[in-house]
């Protein structure tokens, strides 16, 4: 049986309103989470740049953001249209520094349009700086170290480590904008009778890139002591391979810290008690001196400096007149400033071999 014309008329009208009902409903659900939007902020200048990425659950149209950046400036970002489930990705052009975006999106998505979903996010553009560390700019007197960077300065961390591998100080310092090639200081800490052994140095620019210098400054070489003959100085050919190991340490350490470090040998003789504390003192002189030239002849690039201590420095505590080897010695130190007293240097009467 046909249905009446009014009847009908009325369904069709309920049907439309159905219709527009579930369309304000669907409307309601689109929101700014179905952008799928991920941010890829960070960038290194001139390899990459920061990226917008979307992934959509629902279709989009012609999406644009009308964004204020931090530094001021009005950018616009003209996203296109996104497919569902499809990714894509929209550079952002920008130069160097860290920025915060705020923007207003606008779009439409099926018959919904939009102009006031809001987003925020964050990029960094940099590049890693280039450090220089001078060999004078390390005052270890005065604990503090200076350095130079090729980009903008922001933080600059220091670690300081004793002798007996035991952290002295950390530091971190923070700069503000200070333009490249600026001299940058950072002091530490240091007690009286500690010894600094090496330091580790990262310098930031504001996009958190960074670079670093590691050096050592002080060095106790280990090796095998030579024997001398009685009263004698000379190092007898038999004696010669006792300084190959050391040597070779030397020069590896040597190389460490060429271009960022003036490093200077010191070689100190002792003696046992043996005998008359002056005669001790010009033979251990002597003997350090031997020790200093074979290594200047071996052709190490630094400066190489000698002194004897005689018996004021004994290893092992003896009487007066007591033969013992093991205060027959003698002690090859790298560093950057002439050895403290309080690791077995009581004077500072250093003479150059080299």
């Amino acid at each position: 049986m046909p249905m009446p014309r009014h009847l009908a008329k009325i369904l069709t009208v309920i049907s439309l309103f159905t219709g527009l009902l579930l369309a304000s409903v669907a409307s309601a659900q689109v929101s700014a989470d179905n952008l799928g939007l991920a941010v890829q902020g960070g960038a290194q200048f001139s390899k990459a740049k920061p990226q917008l990425v979307f992934h959509p659950d629902v279709g989009f149209s012609a999406l644009h953001l009308a964004c204020d950046r931090s530094d001021g400036q009005k950018v616009g970002i003209a996203v296109g249209a996104l497919k569902a489930n499809a990714e894509k990705r929209v550079v952002i052009a920008q130069g160097k520094g860290v920025f915060t975006y705020k923007c207003m999106v606008s779009g439409q998505s099926g018959k919904v349009k939009f102009a006031d979903w809001q987003m925020e996010f964050e990029t960094k553009v940099g590049e890693p700086p280039k450090v220089e560390v001078r060999p004078a700019d390390v005052d270890e007197v005065n604990h503090k170290i200076t350095l130079r960077m090729s980009e903008v300065a922001a933080r600059v961390e220091l670690d300081i480590i004793g002798d007996d591998g035991r952290p002295i100080d950390q530091v971190s310092k923070e700069f503000h904008g200070d333009i490249p090639g600026t001299p940058l200081t950072v002091s530490w800490k240091q007690d009286a009778n500690q010894v600094m052994a090496r330091f580790s140095l990262r310098a930031y620019e504001p996009a958190g890139y960074f670079n670093g210098i590691e050096s050592v400054t002080f060095v106790d070489i280990p090796h095998e002591d030579v024997v001398f003959e009685s009263g004698k100085w000379d190092i007898r050919p038999s004696e010669e391979g006792k300084l190959l190991a050391p040597y070779a340490d030397i020069v590896n350490n040597i190389k460490k810290v060429q271009g960022v470090l003036q490093i200077s040998l010191y070689i100190g003789g002792y003696t046992d008690t043996v005998g008359q504390a002056g005669d001790n003192l010009e033979l251990s002189r002597k003997r350090a001196h031997s020790i200093a030239e074979w290594f200047a002849k071996k052709g190490i690039s630094a400066s190489i400096l000698a002194q004897g201590f005689g018996e004021t420095v004994l290893k092992v505590p003896t009487p007066d007149s007591t033969d013992e080897v093991r205060n027959r010695r003698a002690s090859y130190v790298l560093a950057t400033q002439p050895p403290p007293a309080s690791r077995g240097f009581p004077a500072r009467n250093w003479a150059h071999v080299k």
